[in-house]
């Protein structure tokens, strides 16, 4: 059984009404994805599935964590995500010629089954922050941030703060261009 077996859906056995699915995205959910920027993932996803006669509503709602490398110090951390999202298909019968738009999908309406892991997928990664840096030295130890690179980190703070204090005492010094001030 493939890790994406949970998220296909039959549509063709699939009366209206609202349906309700609890899925788990992990690291056998994420190595499906070849180019995956993560390796680990820990998320609860609860997907809402309202068939209507021409069309599907999927509410994605889901909370975790995903493990990536925290920008600051390189460690691997476990980055919470989040969020509440939802996908719009449209049943149509020239769905091949039809192009998805943003939240908006369109499927022929003899379409059987429904793959939604891509979009699952997505979600997850994109709820992931640009800038990965962790809150590296709050609550209890062990820290899980590699305590040798915070420590270079602030020598290299240190060495710039007495660089720019040293240039601060060179500002008393006078200028070639305090002659120009003068000049009306």
């Amino acid at each position: 059984m493939s890790a994406q077996s949970p998220f296909i859906l039959p549509l063709s056995g699939l009366g209206q009404g609202i349906y309700r699915y609890d899925l788990v995205i992990d690291e056998a959910f994420i190595a499906t994805f070849p180019d995956a920027p993560v390796q680990h993932a820990d998320v609860a996803l609860e997907l809402t599935v309202d068939r209507q006669q021409r069309q599907l509503i999927l509410d994605f709602d889901f909370s975790g964590s995903v493990r990536t490398d925290c920008d600051r110090c390189l460690a691997n951390v476990d980055f919470p995500v989040s969020g509440q999202n939802q996908l719009i298909v449209k049943f149509n019968t020239e769905a091949e010629n039809m192009e998805e738009e943003g939240e908006l999908l369109y499927l022929h309406p003899d379409t059987s089954l429904f793959n939604v892991a891509p979009y699952a997928y997505e979600m997850v990664i994109l709820a992931l922050p640009m800038i990965r840096t962790f809150e590296c030295r709050e609550g209890e130890p062990p820290y899980p941030c590699d305590e040798e690179m915070l420590d270079r980190i602030d020598a290299s703070v240190d060495t710039v703060s007495d660089t720019a204090a040293e240039s601060d005492d060179d500002d008393d010094k006078p200028s070639p261009w305090d002659a120009l001030k003068d000049l009306k």
